[in-house]
């Protein structure tokens, strides 16, 4: 069974830059999230990015953002190859020192709040995408004398056309107090516990008591920074989980209950159904 969290040694590897072909590597990529950011380029083909149960179809030149913490996944859309480029980063270290432009990290948490667009399909140009991830890919692979500053640079540099794009769209940037937050690390800790221990029939009271939080801060925290609350978040959990048992087991419904944490098979098949729009077993079939 995978857990949906996906571990990185940010501290040691702060940018991985990576080619994904599916005649070497197989479609899909299951549902996984992290604590770094990631951004994707289509060289070749299409495909279609899942991002937090959203389908986006991408084909050739289109590029996607999944911000931290963001569930994702990529799934074939046709029998044809297809060829992307990704890029991982810590967003915190994505700092410029100068009092003109706050830290690139706070101005994308204020965008993710604000719904910014993460999927473009105009902007390549603009964003000059192509050069920008086939450099990033060359640095990475060539592991020359000062290649993570090379990453860094153009990494920079592109984030901030792309958060002048979206000021353009309306995005407002101009009172960042609310998305600096000194609770963000106890967040991040407490999605990672949700992902090992979603078995165990996890109420929200019992993880804002363990950060130490009330309820109702907790609740209100975990909605303003995840967007959605922890108990529907919590669901989508289990229902992934579900879906991959589904996909790559023959466990009976019964037992998929029992260990996903429903108090009964109706329970948890009224819930798939609800974000799946079909039955288990419809599904499985």
């Amino acid at each position: 069974m995978n857990y949906l969290y996906e571990y990185s040694d940010t501290l040691n590897r702060p940018y991985e830059v990576f080619l994904f072909d599916t005649s070497e590597r197989e479609f899909p990529v299951r549902p996984h999230w992290h604590h770094y950011a990631e951004i994707l380029y289509v060289i070749e083909g299409n495909m279609i990015a899942r991002v937090n149960e959203r389908d986006f179809f991408m084909k050739e030149h289109d590029f996607i953002l999944f911000h931290s913490e963001d569930i994702h996944s990529l799934l074939a859309c046709s029998m044809d190859k297809c060829i992307f480029v990704g890029i991982k980063f810590d967003v915190t270290r994505l700092n410029v020192n100068t009092q003109s432009c706050p830290k690139l990290a706070t101005l994308l948490k204020a965008a993710r709040d604000q719904h910014a667009r993460a999927f473009f399909e105009d902007d390549e140009e603009e964003l000059g995408l192509e050069s920008f991830f086939m450099e990033s890919l060359k640095e990475m692979n060539e592991a020359s004398l000062g290649y993570e500053v090379a990453i860094h640079s153009r990494l920079c540099l592109t984030f901030l056309k792309l958060i002048r794009i979206w000021q353009d769209e309306g995005i407002s940037f101009d009172d960042l107090t609310d998305y600096i937050s000194s609770t963000e690390t106890t967040m991040s800790n407490v999605l990672e516990y949700i992902d090992q221990h979603f078995e165990d029939n996890l109420k929200v009271r019992d993880l804002a008591a363990m950060c130490g939080m009330s309820y109702s801060n907790f609740a209100k925290s975990f909605m303003n920074a995840y967007g959605r609350s922890c108990k529907d978040y919590l669901e989508m959990v289990r229902v992934e989980k579900a879906e991959e048992m589904l996909k790559f087991t023959d466990r009976s419904l019964s037992d998929m209950a029992q260990y996903l944490g429903y108090s009964d098979s109706s329970h948890f098949v009224r819930e798939f159904k609800k974000h799946k729009g079909v039955t288990p077993g419809s599904f499985r079939k």
